[in-house]
């Protein structure tokens, strides 16, 4: 796994995300949902994504993980999740930084296929959490700040 060593500085190449696989969050992660994450924390990195707009998803996630997402509020709180990273994007594009709204349309891919009303959500919901916990991890490992 290459980790990048200039930290969203101006002289590395755009790195190229690949395709959000909605079977990822089906089938459990794989080998290219690591390369995705991996390559998504970079293009975050240098989009300007903060530490701490992450954070604020990640911990609202983790919250309804806690909670158990088989409680009907808990699931009410999953489909929030929506409207509150649009909120945060757009909250961060008047800060000049393209990786909010970078976070929100990935993010939203993987939600999606969670189908939270359906039978083996709890499975998705877990491989959801795994997926956004791996993009945290290189978006940090790769220079993410605060």
């Amino acid at each position: 796994m290459a980790t990048y060593q200039n930290h969203g500085q101006k002289d590395r190449e755009p790195v190229a995300v690949p395709l959000f696989k909605p079977e990822w969050i089906k089938d459990g992660i794989k080998g290219d949902a690591i390369t995705y994450t991996e390559q998504l924390g970079v293009k975050l990195v240098d989009e300007r994504f903060t530490t701490s707009q992450i954070r604020n998803f990640y911990g609202e996630l983790k919250r309804i993980q806690l909670k158990r997402i088989t409680e009907p509020k808990q699931k009410s709180a999953f489909h929030l999740l929506h409207p509150k990273l649009a909120y945060a994007a757009k909250r961060a594009e008047k800060s000049g930084g393209k990786g909010a709204t970078t976070f929100k349309i990935e993010i939203m891919k993987a939600h999606k296929a969670v189908d939270i009303d359906t039978d083996g959500f709890k499975e998705r919901f877990e491989n959801f959490c795994d997926l956004c916990e791996a993009i945290l991890a290189f978006h940090k490992a790769n220079g993410g700040r605060d």
